[in-house]
């Protein structure tokens, strides 16, 4: 036996001790701490449709655009320290530009909002998009920017029972529309 192999056979022996001590203990400290689950995501129907129409009326020749919440992606956090929810959301929108449009654009508002386990809502937040039409399309679809919301709560382990909202932010009118036609 050449001294190499001699201290290669020791260094195993002593890597396996090393495991077989950490498996007697019960915890590894190379493993990462468990961590919470992301709150569920939902794309409420009667928010997730947009029709805008050109004054007061609800013909099909007066919709200046129509938009569509197709989804999204996102993604969670927790900072276990300070106790705090980071959620990471990007929208991802189509629109259709209507007979009565006037230029080749639309703009419109979309929430995200945060509603814990007892059902009401503890942060929301608006945010303007001005989605641009191909000169020679009148369809277009649109992903946002990432939108962050940094939520402290008072146990992060319950952070998987509160639940993610998103939808367009609706006048009492173009919601009643959404109801009253329903949101395919």
């Amino acid at each position: 036996m050449t001294i190499g192999n001699g201290l290669r056979r020791v260094c195993a022996f002593g890597m396996v001790s090393l495991g077989g001590l950490l498996a007697a203990c019960g915890t590894n400290p190379f493993e990462e701490a468990p961590v919470p689950a992301c709150p569920a995501a939902y794309l409420p129907k009667d928010t997730a449709k947009l029709v805008q129409f050109n004054g007061t009326g609800k013909d099909l020749t007066d919709v200046v655009f129509e938009a569509e919440l197709n989804g999204y992606d996102g993604d969670c956090g927790y900072d276990l320290d300070d106790g705090v929810l980071n959620v990471i959301i990007s929208p991802v929108i189509t629109g259709e530009l209507g007979p009565a449009a006037q230029n080749r654009s639309a703009s419109f508002k979309y929430f995200v909002a945060l509603r814990d386990p007892d059902g009401n809502f503890v942060e929301k937040s608006v945010f303007d998009v001005n989605m641009p039409f191909p000169e020679n399309l009148n369809l277009a679809r649109y992903r946002d920017e990432q939108v962050t919301l940094n939520v402290p709560l008072a146990d992060v382990w319950a952070g998987p029972d509160f639940e993610i909202y998103m939808g367009f932010q609706l006048s009492a009118d173009q919601l009643e529309y959404n109801r009253r036609f329903g949101s395919e």
